[in-house]
């Protein structure tokens, strides 16, 4: 991924003479409202090397999805495909944290490290709260090796003392590995594996398709993942180590790798995630909780002066794209650059989920969903 300013000039440079291209004809099928606008969105496919996806877009009780392919590499995409959805997971995370808020089994204000028994892990996250762990505020960052850490399940006791780099509160610093501990406190608090939370909390109340354990998901209905730049052939991921593992028993000491960006779901479970943040599904979260959600906690700063950060929800304030704020999430993993966004003011909703990707930004947001959220606010979804 493109993390400086001049990497990212240097792959978008690069991007149109290395990356493999979607083809003549990418959209294989359009399910639902008539596209008005798809010439605009086969070219956003194109510019951006888009391998496979699918893009739901929603308004007022209207939708219509669009599934794309490509040919080298094979991917293409089906109306029931499922997708590992990356930080996208941090949505479903936050919307379960405050599903049990509401239901007064967590607070999200409650030091965490009353959720541990021993004094290693209680020094380890002393002072911290879920409120800063879900809006990126606990002053962890993540450490070059946390991949690894996770997959030899290293106990977050022996990392996380070293990855404190500011006081709780203090500082906006982006971590994987603090909205993974997230899962840790989940199975210390309910003692249950946290798949099951998912799954018992989220998943079946709303209907949704989804899973923390990936070898659940039929690896054929599993979109596989491309990096575009530098792509190589067949080099394609379907599942993650991770996503391999079975969730049989809680293990709170290392079972922090889930909640930060391991959900695989399907693009109409994820519409269902997003009615409940949008306000149409009123029942399941309380208004207190959404209006929690949805206030600012922190900002990007000038790195992304557009940007500023809730509980698991960006929030976007760019009116080249949209004339009113738009909240939801985005997802960069292993080449995907995923996407599930909503107007405030209209409720109108863009997913986009794909098997590849260019991984350029603007800032922090990706450039493909820039364009996305353009063309579906601004140009597709107004014409209805």
């Amino acid at each position: 991924m493109p993390t400086t300013r001049s990497k990212n000039a240097l792959y978008r440079i690069m991007l149109p003479f290395c990356a493999p291209v979607a083809g003549e004809k990418p959209v294989s099928a359009v399910i639902g409202h008539k596209v008005l606008n798809i010439d605009k969105f086969v070219q956003i496919i194109r510019k951006h090397h888009v391998l496979g996806s699918s893009t739901l877009i929603v308004s007022q009780g209207q939708s219509s999805l669009i599934c794309t392919s490509s040919d080298n590499p094979l991917h293409r995409a089906e109306e029931d495909t499922f997708y590992r959805v990356a930080s996208i997971t941090k949505m479903a995370t936050s919307v379960l944290i405050m599903r049990l808020t509401d239901l007064n089994i967590l607070s999200i204000d409650i030091p965490v490290s009353d959720c541990f028994p021993d004094k290693r892990e209680k020094q380890a996250l002393h002072e911290i709260t879920l409120r800063q762990l879900l809006s990126h505020t606990s002053g962890i960052i993540d450490p070059v090796d946390l991949e690894t850490s996770m997959e030899k399940g290293i106990p977050f006791s022996e990392i996380v003392p070293a990855a404190r780099q500011y006081s709780p509160g203090s500082a906006f610093h982006y971590s994987n590995l603090g909205f993974g501990l997230i899962g840790c406190i989940l199975e210390a608090k309910l003692n249950q594996p946290v798949g099951q939370i998912f799954r018992e909390y989220l998943f079946r109340p709303l209907g949704m398709k989804a899973t923390l354990e990936g070898y659940q998901v039929p690896k054929e209905k599993i979109m596989p993942v491309s990096r575009v730049l530098p792509y190589r052939k067949g080099n394609d991921l379907i599942l993650t180590k991770l996503g391999s593992v079975p969730l049989q028993n809680p293990d709170p000491l290392r079972h922090y790798g889930h909640t930060a960006g391991s959900m695989y779901t399907d693009v109409a479970s994820l519409h269902m995630l997003m009615k409940v943040l949008n306000g149409e599904n009123i029942s399941f979260l309380s208004e207190n909780a959404l209006k929690t959600m949805r206030t600012d906690h922190a900002a990007y700063g000038s790195v992304s002066p557009t940007l500023t950060y809730g509980l698991g929800l960006l929030h976007i304030q760019d009116h080249h794209i949209s004339e009113y704020s738009v909240y939801g999430h985005q997802g960069f993993a292993y080449g995907c650059v995923d996407g599930a966004f909503w107007e405030e003011k209209t409720g109108r909703i863009l997913i986009t989920l794909n098997g590849g990707c260019s991984e350029a930004r603007s800032g922090r947001l990706g450039l493909s969903n820039r364009d996305f959220i353009r063309w579906a606010f601004r140009k597709e979804l107004p014409l209805w």
